[in-house]
């Protein structure tokens, strides 16, 4: 399997290919307007706190894997029963499929980089995996039962190959993972800055206990949250300010300054927050625990 990503990183023009197709995809999605942009943010996962794409992908492997497991006991037993329990399972599967396409391009239009080729290679694997799926329900249909066995385990051999990509973009590329470092202070209120050197509307960044801290004055308040964007590890100091929202500069990804919180995806995760004072001339900071 690592053979594989390796291959095809090396087939000319394929990289390339892999992230100017996202480009152009998270271009279309911000030249679109706040309309795209809230139904992309259903895409990412925003509304469920953590990327949507792995929960349908699991109804998705799973209605498959079980279908063609039912599809060859049916075959071996010649049992109606099980037979149309395959049937049924990979009914599931190919209908779960389209939403989980639907989040993984969603995904894929803000994906990092260097994790664009391996994404776009996960995409195709499983393109064919749904095809074979898509034609061994049409020979259900036909009932030519042996050949919609024979489909659906091809199916399940390019899905297996889907999985362990799938599983390579999280474990090695850290794709759809919680990329802002997790703070535990400081508990009590503590300087960061002189106060005077915060200037309006201009952003600063601080290390406080080994984490990075972005610090933002508007209309005379504080703000502070954690300074590395979520999603995939943005400056957000190097973003784009309206009001109390910062846009980060690599993906896009839109957080509200005031309590850390998630306004336009990618990302799905929020910013680590604190609390922000000036007292006796210095900005003070306070970590906020998150309840579990």
């Amino acid at each position: 399997m690592m053979l594989l990503t390796s291959v095809i990183e090396r087939v000319p023009g394929f990289t390339r290919f892999a992230r100017q197709a996202a480009q152009a995809m998270h271009r279309a999605v911000l030249g679109a307007g706040e309309p795209a942009r809230r139904a992309i943010d259903v895409l990412h996962g925003k509304w469920l706190g953590h990327p949507a794409h792995p929960l349908l992908t699991d109804l998705t492997i799973g209605g498959w894997s079980f279908g063609s497991l039912f599809d060859l006991a049916g075959l071996l037993t010649r049992s109606e029963r099980t037979q149309r329990a395959g049937d049924a399972l990979t009914g599931l599967g190919t209908a779960a499929a389209i939403p989980t396409a639907l989040t993984g391009l969603a995904d894929y239009s803000a994906i990092k980089r260097d994790a664009a080729p391996l994404a776009a290679l996960h995409a195709i694997v499983n393109d064919v995996a749904l095809t074979f799926y898509g034609l061994s329900l049409i020979a259900r249909r036909q009932d030519r039962r042996g050949l919609a066995t024979a489909l659906s385990l091809l199916g399940f051999g390019w899905v297996t190959v889907g999985g362990y990509l799938g599983g390579e973009l999280v474990f090695r590329k850290r794709v759809g993972v919680n990329h802002a470092p997790k703070p535990s202070g400081p508990g009590d209120w503590t300087a960061v800055m002189p106060a005077s050197e915060l200037v309006e509307h201009r952003p600063h960044r601080v290390e406080v206990e080994g984490a990075p801290v972005l610090l933002y004055r508007f209309g005379g308040t504080v703000y502070a949250i954690g300074a590395v964007c979520s999603h995939a590890g943005g400056p957000l100091e190097e973003g784009t300010f309206d009001g109390t929202c910062v846009q980060c500069p690599w993906h896009d990804s839109v957080f509200d300054v005031r309590d850390g919180r998630v306004v336009h995806g990618p990302a799905t995760f929020p910013q680590p927050r604190y609390r922000a004072r000036i007292e006796n001339g210095q900005v003070e900071i306070q970590f906020v625990a998150e309840a579990l």
